[in-house]
C-alpha cells in the first residue's frame, strides 16, 4: 500500500479564511478512498466543512494514470518529441496527450506567477526568439530573461515583436525581481523598444548596456558595447559584482534560446513543424523551463 499523504496546512478553496498561508491548520484526515494506484486519503477542512485530495490543484487532480507517466510525458515534450511519438512510446492516446500537456502548461504558467520571484538580482540578459508557423502565426516571437549569476529564468513572453509586447515582457521581468543595493546589469541587444521599456520598467534601479554583435559566415567577428542608461559608477559597479561575464554580452541567454529550438520545432529553423499560436508557445516554453537542467549555481527563489 503506497504511503498516505499527510494533510494540507491550507484549505485549496479560494473563498475559504484558510486558503491563504498563516493562521492556525485547520484541516484534518476524512476518509480513505481506493483508486488503481492505491489507497488516497480523503482530507477535511473544519472551517468551510469541505473535503478535497491531496492533489487539487495540482497538474494530478482527477488522473487515473501514474503521476510519473504524467512527468515522463512532460519531459519527452521538452525534450523535442512531437506528441504523436510520445502517444506511440507511452503507449497513450493522442488527445490524451495533448490534454495532459495542456494541462501541465497552464500549472507551469500559474506556479511561475506566483512564485517566481529573485532578490537581489547581478545580471539580467534579455533577447527574442522568432518561432516559424503559418500564416498569422508567422511573425511570433518568444522573449526570454534570464539571470546570469542563479541561472533563474526569469519570465517568458509570447507576441509579435512590438513597443507593447516588449513592455509587459519587461514588466513581467521587473516584477520577479527585488532589486538590491547595486542596481542590477541589464544587457540585451540592439532592439530598438527595449530602451524606452527599460526606462519605463526599472527607472535608476538598473544599468542597461547594449551589446552590438557582428557576423560573418554565420559566426561572431565583432561584439561592442555602450551604455545607455545609468551612471557611469553605476556600471562598473554592476560589473564588478558579475562572477559569469569578464565584460557585459547576451552568451548566456543566446544558449538558453539554441536550447528552445532543439526542444520546440516550431522554433527551429527550416523545420516542417504545423503552426502554433501565442498560448500553445507560451505553455511550451514554460513545460521546457520546468524541465530543463539548470547549469552552474542555483539559488532558491522567494515568493
Amino acid at each position: 500500500m503506497n504511503q498516505l499523504p499527510r494533510p494540507r496546512r491550507n484549505c485549496p478553496h479560494a473563498d475559504c479564511r484558510y486558503h491563504a498561508p498563516g493562521g492556525k491548520p485547520r484541516v484534518i484526515r476524512h476518509s480513505r478512498f481506493q483508486t488503481k494506484q492505491g489507497v488516497r486519503r480523503r482530507l477535511l477542512c473544519k472551517v468551510c466543512g469541505r473535503t478535497f485530495v491531496n492533489t487539487l490543484g495540482t497538474p494530478y487532480y482527477r488522473m487515473r494514470k501514474s503521476h510519473r507517466l504524467f512527468d515522463q510525458v512532460a519531459a519527452l515534450q521538452s525534450e523535442g518529441l512531437p506528441q504523436a511519438g510520445i502517444a506511440r512510446t507511452q503507449r497513450l492516446n493522442a488527445s490524451t496527450v495533448s490534454r495532459w500537456l495542456e494541462k501541465a502548461a497552464a500549472h507551469a504558467v500559474a506556479f511561475e506567477a506566483e512564485h517566481v520571484e529573485l532578490d537581489d538580482p547581478v545580471e539580467i540578459q534579455l533577447d527574442e526568439v522568432k518561432a516559424y508557423g503559418a500564416g498569422r502565426y508567422d511573425r511570433i516571437w518568444v522573449y526570454n530573461a534570464l539571470e546570469v549569476w542563479s541561472r533563474l529564468w526569469l519570465s517568458s513572453e509570447v507576441g509579435q515583436r512590438t513597443l507593447r509586447t516588449t513592455r509587459v515582457f519587461v514588466t513581467a521581468v521587473r516584477d520577479a525581481c527585488r532589486p538590491g543595493v547595486v542596481p542590477p546589469l541589464v544587457t540585451s541587444d540592439e532592439f530598438k523598444y527595449y530602451e524606452q521599456a527599460l526606462r519605463r520598467a526599472f527607472g535608476p534601479t538598473a544599468v542597461y548596456v547594449q551589446i552590438d554583435n557582428r557576423y560573418a559566415k554565420n559566426r561572431i567577428v565583432r561584439t561592442r558595447s555602450h551604455l545607455v542608461f545609468g551612471a557611469e559608477w553605476k556600471h562598473e559597479a554592476a560589473v564588478a559584482r558579475s562572477e559569469d561575464s569578464k565584460r557585459p554580452n547576451t552568451a548566456y541567454i543566446e544558449r538558453l534560446n539554441q536550447f528552445m529550438r532543439f526542444a520546440c520545432s516550431s522554433l527551429r529553423r527550416r523545420s516542417a513543424a504545423g503552426r502554433e499560436g501565442p498560448d500553445a508557445l507560451l505553455g511550451h516554453g514554460e513545460l521546457t523551463e520546468a524541465e530543463a537542467p539548470a547549469p552552474g549555481r542555483r539559488v532558491s527563489s522567494g515568493g
